[in-house]
Parts: C-alpha cells; structure tokens; sequence
C-alpha cells in the first residue's frame, strides 16, 4: 500500500492536471465577438451545467477493536455521559511476559502479586480481575473481553477487590500463576474490570509505555528466590454503554463511517465543476480533543477485506463541535472516477492518530429528516456536442 503522504503527492499533480483543463473549457475572459469567442467550438452546442443535491448511499458504520495500546498510561473506570454521549467504561488488559520462566519451572510458587502503580487516583476503585481466554499482544485487535473465570483474591477469597494507591501489590493465586510458569495453562491475559454503579470515576495507573514503574508479576517461591517477570503488553479496553442509531465515528473504541458516492446518476461523460460532501452534526455528541478526520477512498470495496483499511487520501477536515455540519470536498476525487483512473469504492470517514483517546462524534444518517441527510452537493457539465455537416 503506497503511503498517504506519496498518495498526496501524486494526487496534487494529477488534480492539478484535471483542474487546469477544466478552467480552459469552462472558463475565458475574451469578450464574445462575432466570431465567437476562443472557447466556442466550431459548429457545436455547449454541454449543460447541472448542480444536483445527491444522497449518499449505503452509509454505515464499521467497528475495529483495537485498544488504546501505546500510551503510557492505562485508564480504568466509567466518566458520565453527557446525554447524548454515552459513558465510556475503561477496563485494563495485562499480558505478563514469561522470559525466564523455564529456569522455574521446578520451583513452586509461595506467593504471587501483580503489581501496579498509580498515576492518578483520588479513591479506591472497586474492580474484579478476570483470567481472559486468550493471551495479548501489543496492539492486537480485542472484539471483547472473552473471561474464562474471576480470578479471586486469595487472601480473601471474594472475586471483589480495591484498586488503590498503596499498597500496589494484588495477590494472585498461587495454583493458577504456577501454571503458567510450567506452561500447564494457556498464558492468558488478565483484565481488570470496573464494578461500581457509579459513573464519573476514572483512574490511571503506568502502563509498559512509562518512563517507569512499569506494571510487572512479583513471583516469590518456596526455599526463598524470587523473579519480576515483566508485563510485556498492556491496553485500555474502551466501550460505550450504550448505543447510537446514529452514524458514529469514535476513537478509543474505533469507529469509521463509510458510505458510496452516487456516481451513477450523473450524466455519461460529465465534467465535474465542484462537489462536496455534507455530514450534518448530532447536537452535544463530541466527545474529547483532537477533532480531526481524515477522509479516503478505500482501496477496496470489501469491508471484510485488509486493503479496506487503507486507500487514496482525499482530505483532511476538522469538525467545530458547536457546527451544523462538516464539509468536504470531493470534486478531484469524483473527477477521477470518472475519467477511470480511481476506482469508485465509495468513501471512509475516520479519526486522524486512532487508538490514542477517547472521543467520538455523530452524524445525521440517511433515515433522518430529509434536510438532515448526508448529501453530495455537485455541478457539472455535459460534453458540446458537435455536428461535423454542419458548415463552420
């Protein structure tokens, strides 16, 4: 896949070629003359200009799950929604890494405690660790969080536990990390899961990305030796509370909107003058910073397909949260379409830096109000046509 920034590159040059032709058909400032002026052409009607207000079609939403994974810190809790934002409830995902396990494989465990330090937390958080399914790596998709089982707190025995600043050690039981160690049980990842009812809470605490106090398995066995086996990847699993019927992009829990451009009720051999595309906003659905979208022509029209991931950039645009509506334009790219040299597999609308916070914004879908719908806002023109009997 060529990278955006080339994509850019080339497709400046290429508009530029399209936009330039487009000004010497379309434009002149030579008065007209009995003669007619430079832009007639010789025994020929002139094309009809068109502006047509389109509906997008097939617009949807599609849902990647990959984490927040490379920040340097992990967050856990629930903030309150602000309706119609829903809340966004945060849990922690920790694989421990096992280099060195095998010289301790003959050793028995006396006592294991995962240790995690916080960053911030002004009370103690009521949580449940759960062993998951499967093991973690660093950025790896997470549909949802598969648990085989609570994993209780041996000293209590209770599923429930206290996330607080000190002390930073949770116990683990012996059996299940002794295991893991001989490789007896799948080394799966742990999540660490809110349990309160209360809303408006959240916690961080250093994850594997910090400078350090990173999140390791303090593993003390019998006869007195010890080891620090080392988390070797973390995430911050996010997902709303509720739904929306709405078109959604979000990041934290990454959604993209996507819909197809209806190129095919333009005239055949249509020039494209201008066209834009027109997202009218939800009220009060922002969410976090960093309101930037990044909008591209998929190289593929196949969701389920890899290369649907990435495409040929056509702009960038930055959403005002108190707006009516987003625009964009989309007047080289339709002009390319036409003309055969970019495939029409409609068009992605997503975050700039996905998987790094938590923010969303809603759109209007095709089943709103009619003046609330996503449009295509375009003009164009037919080709003349010329009549080569007729004498000049």
């Amino acid at each position: 896949m060529i990278p955006l920034q080339i994509y850019r590159a080339r497709r400046s040059r290429v508009f530029a070629v399209v936009l330039v032709a487009l000004a010497v058909v379309a434009c002149s400032s030579d008065p007209p003359t009995p003669l007619g002026s430079d832009n007639d052409l010789a025994s020929s009607t002139p094309g009809v200009v068109s502006s047509d207000t389109l509906a997008l079609s097939e617009d949807s939403v599609l849902a990647y799950y990959t984490p927040i994974a490379a920040d340097d810190v992990l967050e856990f809790g629930r903030p309150a929604s602000i309706n119609p934002v829903p809340e966004y409830q945060r849990s922690m995902v920790i694989q421990v890494g096992w280099s060195g396990a095998s010289a301790d494989t003959l050793k028995t465990v006396l006592k294991a405690q995962l240790r995690l330090t916080v960053d911030d937390l002004d009370a103690p958080f009521p949580a449940r660790f759960y062993q998951l399914a499967a093991p973690y790596n660093e950025g790896e998709p997470i549909e949802a969080l598969d648990t085989l089982s609570v994993i209780v707190d041996p000293s209590t025995n209770s599923p429930n536990r206290t996330l607080q600043t000190v002390p930073r050690e949770y116990e683990l039981p012996s059996a299940l990390v002794q295991g893991w160690i001989r490789d007896d049980i799948e080394r799966t990842a742990i999540a660490i899961v809110y349990t309160d009812d209360v809303s408006d809470r959240i916690a961080t605490f250093m994850s594997t990305e910090a400078a350090n106090d990173r999140p390791a398995l303090v593993v003390d066995f019998v006869g007195g030796t010890s080891r620090t086996y080392s988390v070797s990847s973390d995430a911050t699993f996010v997902r709303p509370t509720a739904n929306t019927s709405n078109l959604i992009i979000s990041d934290g829990y990454v959604r993209r909107i996507y819909f197809k451009l209806p190129l095919d009720q333009l005239a055949e051999h249509s020039a494209v003058h201008s066209a834009r595309v027109r997202l009218y906003l939800v009220p009060g659905s922002t969410l976090g910073s960093a309101p930037n979208l990044i909008v591209f022509i998929p190289a593929s029209s196949d969701p389920t397909d890899d290369k649907f991931k990435d495409g040929q950039l056509v702009t960038t645009v930055i959403y005002q949260p108190s707006a009516d509506y987003v625009e964009f334009t989309m007047t080289n790219a339709i002009a390319l379409m036409l003309q055969g040299t970019l495939e029409n597999n409609g068009v992605v609308v997503r975050y700039d830096a996905e998987n790094t916070q938590v923010r969303q914004v809603e759109f209007y879908d095709s089943s709103a109000p009619e003046e609330l719908r996503p449009r295509l806002f375009i003009t164009t023109s037919t080709p003349a046509e010329f009549d080569p009997d007729e004498e000049p």
